[in-house]
């Protein structure tokens, strides 16, 4: 019971299934928070080419601090990007909002791309995470 954080394909699944996109998920590294044994948010990682990676979202729950020092301990130490990139459906403004108060800001706009609107693609860079460091861990 409680608070855990898991690596496990079964995470992949679950947020391409919220997501709407199954097609990463088998190939992708993923991180879940559970609390009492329902996952209530996880985090796939994907076109890692040693300087940036892609990250895709899913929430259903609070998150804890750990699992922000999680997920970009795994970005940022392991994978060593300098770079995050997380694409939202313009239209998805709960998704805005998370990925604005993350610190991730706006670099770029695909424009009617989707069947509502733009893809925005929000970046981070390692300096500018504040999740890194003890607080998080």
């Amino acid at each position: 019971m409680g608070w855990h954080i898991i690596s496990d394909e079964l995470v992949g699944h679950w947020v391409a299934e919220k997501l709407g996109s199954g097609y990463f998920a088998a190939r992708s590294n993923a991180i879940g928070l559970v609390k009492d044994d329902r996952l209530i948010a996880g985090v796939i990682y994907e076109n890692w080419n040693g300087r940036s990676i892609m990250c895709h979202i899913a929430v259903e729950g609070r998150l804890t601090r750990r699992y922000f020092g999680a997920i970009f301990d795994y970005a940022f130490n392991v994978c060593n990007v300098e770079k995050i990139i997380v694409p939202v459906e313009s239209h998805n403004l709960r998704s805005v909002k998370l990925i604005k108060n993350m610190g991730f800001t706006e670099e770029g706009r695909i424009k009617d791309c989707q069947p509502k609107g733009d893809t925005i693609l929000y970046t981070m860079t390692k300096g500018d995470c504040r999740f890194l460091g003890d607080r998080y861990g």
